[in-house]
């Protein structure tokens, strides 16, 4: 069995960074500095860079930066454009696609204060929970190199994981954040449907992709959240900065179960969800065992099918919003298979899943007006090894496994809802294992509040992985 190498303090985060900035105890440069001698000590390891940015965020580090996060290092996930920068989707067809102009996103990253000193890895085009690709290779978890730091925000999170930076960026269309998180013991919040910037227009259930960040700490997603969503007064109203815990009793669901075959996850997940159920009992929490307000199977089925029809209609969205021409024949091959599945479903299909898909929706959205938390786990099994679900598998010997791997997550990207994993408990391996909880759209606060109660009692920030380079 692997063990966890447990500290005696709680490794320094993006909040005690902040301070010490303010204090001028340390400076954007030294940060900087430290975090790119980091990245070049252990990325040979892990594979989480796909493009650095060192002497930009040299540069930047020396200029005066303003904003609540100002002089932070942290990494770019590798599909949001930045203005001059590299931007491959991790895909080799498009290593050579250099964006005219930030997303707004990046800008609100950059008007935080927020210094990026790399892109991190990502898989193709983002359509995987684990990030391999032929443009760079596995990318690696530094709890254990023979597995995977999950997908498709895995860069980022290996490099938090590892103590790289404190907070990376991360984006989530089907649980990427959350698949991230788990993985690599961080903590993943998955932000309401229209709450970032650059979001603001967001209102369909096909609006599916949402930004945010992984990191060690409650605090310092918190942070990130406050700083970086959006203020336009249309949208929902800002989320204050989150600093204290929950303090009353939640009423809370719990289901466990793998949501195509109706069987119970992998052992060590069952065990570790039953733990959490009984923490948040002994915290005064009510949790009841529940059903899913939805015929599970045929919404597996669904999202197959909307999944399928959905990647292979954005790659040519995605070459003319580019201007460079992807064909799937350019594509690694599960991609290229993921796309061919697609292209069999004809129109009326694809807009009766969507139509059925509302209905999953309306019933889980139902569900959660009568709770106050939906509990489930982030994933079915532990992490897998590098290449179960490499890039040379087809997507028709993927589907059904993945599925099952990571099948819990998708319903808060149709709803729009909120959702957060956290670092809960280890597999009997030693391996990290999360728990996802869910609200009602709008009710990050309410998450925020219960991970910080959940934190103070596990304390998993003092945990780090064998391969480590942050503060003690």
């Amino acid at each position: 069995m692997t063990t966890t190498r447990s500290t005696g303090s709680a490794p320094s985060d993006m909040t005690d960074m902040r301070e010490a900035l303010a204090a001028g105890r340390v400076t954007a440069s030294a940060l900087v500095d430290r975090a790119i001698e980091r990245a070049e000590a252990v990325n040979p390891q892990l594979n989480f860079i796909a493009w650095p940015t060192f002497e930009r965020a040299r540069g930047q580090a020396g200029e005066a930066r303003s904003g609540p996060l100002a002089g932070v290092p942290t990494l770019i996930k590798d599909m949001l454009p930045e203005k001059g920068i590299p931007a491959s989707f991790g895909s080799a067809a498009l290593r050579d696609f250099i964006p005219p102009d930030d997303a707004p996103y990046a800008r609100a990253m950059k008007g935080a204060g927020l210094i990026s000193i790399a892109r991190s890895a990502m898989p193709e085009l983002g359509l995987n929970a684990v990030t391999e690709s032929p443009l760079l290779g596995p990318t690696r978890n530094p709890w254990n190199l023979d597995h995977t730091p999950g997908g498709s925000s895995g860069g980022g999170a290996a490099a938090v994981a590892a103590g790289v930076v404190p907070v990376a960026h991360a984006s989530d269309g089907l649980g990427s954040i959350r698949h991230g998180a788990a993985p690599c013991g961080l903590v993943g919040l998955k932000p309401s449907r229209g709450r970032n910037a650059g979001e603001e227009a967001f209102r369909s259930l096909a609006d599916l992709t949402v930004n945010g960040c992984v990191s060690r700490t409650v605090r310092d997603t918190a942070a990130w959240l406050e700083a970086t969503q959006t203020r336009d007064p249309s949208c929902l109203p800002p989320v204050p900065l989150v600093t204290s815990p929950v303090d009353h009793r939640l009423r809370i669901h719990a289901y466990s179960q793998v949501m195509r075959t109706g069987a119970l996850p992998d052992a060590s997940v069952q065990r570790v969800f039953g733990d959490a159920i009984a923490l948040l009992g002994r915290l005064g929490h009510q949790v009841a065992d529940a059903d899913l307000p939805f015929d599970a199977p045929a919404a597996m089925d669904l999202l197959g099918t909307i999944t399928e029809g959905m990647f292979s209609r954005r790659l040519g969205m995605l070459s003319q919003a580019i201007g460079i021409e992807v064909k799937a024949e350019d594509l690694e091959h599960r991609s290229a298979t993921l796309i061919a599945a697609g292209e069999a479903i004809g129109d009326e299909q694809f807009a009766a899943a969507w139509t059925a898909i509302e209905r999953v929706v309306a019933a889980y959205l139902g569900r959660l007006e009568a709770i106050d938390i939906w509990m489930t786990p982030t994933l079915g099994t532990e992490i897998p090894r590098i290449g179960v679900f490499g890039p040379d598998i087809s997507w028709d010997d993927q589907k059904d496994p993945l599925i099952d791997y990571a099948g819990y997550c998708w319903i808060d990207n149709f709803a729009g809802t909120p959702a957060i994993s956290l670092p809960i408990g280890f597999s009997d391996n030693g391996l990290p294992v999360g728990v996802q909880f869910a609200t009602r759209p709008g009710g990050e606060a309410l998450l925020l509040a219960l991970a910080y109660q959940l934190e103070a009692a596990i304390e998993w920030q003092r945990h780090v992985p064998p391969i480590w380079v942050g503060d003690r």
